[in-house]
């Protein structure tokens, strides 16, 4: 887990300073250029639901359905996590503005939407691989109906990939806005599994319940799951 997550972060060190440095490249446009002359026929529904599934107010809505979900049946360490999503998505709009690399524009590329901020890396690229990659790997970890678990990795393989190529089909993104999105998404949730991992053990486990998880135990409607640990 170590390795690559070290890998993962000099990758985004490196997209980073490339977006930087270039604002688009030449095979940014020509990607769009020829993802546009696509004819998706029935699909164009499909592309509405998978750029809808990554916005901020649907994500909200799941953010906190999942997370009382959680906490209702009793996965604690698991409620926090998801509820804590929400800050690198968050720290994303600030990282966008201090990076200002600047969307794709009409002049260039067919563009769907209004202004929508800067460019890099891709907030809806990120979230959707943050944020569903770390409910996918809760499922794996949670679920014990396989079939239940196979459906949604194959959604995710499906999900998560197809709805960058709608970003930049849309021209909302570049290819490399897109990919810095992925790349920043997959550093997160490589950081977010290991702490993750960490506090499932050293909290939970241990029965050391910090500050944070006391609450929710308080007002859980089970508090006899969780009795305090022996001094």
């Amino acid at each position: 887990m170590t390795t690559a997550i070290v890998v993962n972060l000099a990758a985004v060190v490196a997209t980073t300073i490339v977006a930087l440095s270039v604002q688009q490249f030449h095979f940014d446009v020509e990607i769009t250029l020829w993802t546009q002359h696509l004819d998706l026929g029935p699909l164009r529904f499909f592309r509405d639901w998978l750029f809808w599934m990554g916005n901020i107010g649907v994500a909200g809505v799941l953010l906190v359905a999942i997370s009382v979900l959680l906490w209702y049946k009793g996965y604690l360490i698991e409620a926090c996590f998801v509820v804590m999503t929400a800050v690198p998505n968050l720290l994303n709009y600030v990282l966008r503005a201090v990076i200002a690399r600047p969307r794709p524009t009409v002049e260039l590329v067919e563009v769907i939407g209004g202004p929508q901020g800067f460019s890099f890396p891709s907030g809806h690229a990120l979230h959707v691989s943050f944020f569903y990659g770390f409910l996918i790997y809760l499922a794996v970890r949670l679920l014990t109906n396989k079939r239940l678990i196979n459906t949604i990795l194959a959604s995710g393989i499906v999900y998560i990939p197809f709805s960058g190529l709608w970003l930049i089909y849309d021209g909302r993104h570049w290819f490399t806005d897109t990919l810095g999105g992925y790349v920043y998404g997959s550093f997160y949730l490589l950081v977010w599994i290991a702490a993750y991992r960490w506090a499932k053990n050293t909290v939970e486990m241990r029965g050391q319940f910090t500050l944070i998880l006391k609450p929710l135990i308080r007002f859980h409607p089970r508090p006899e799951r969780y009795p305090p640990r022996p001094s």
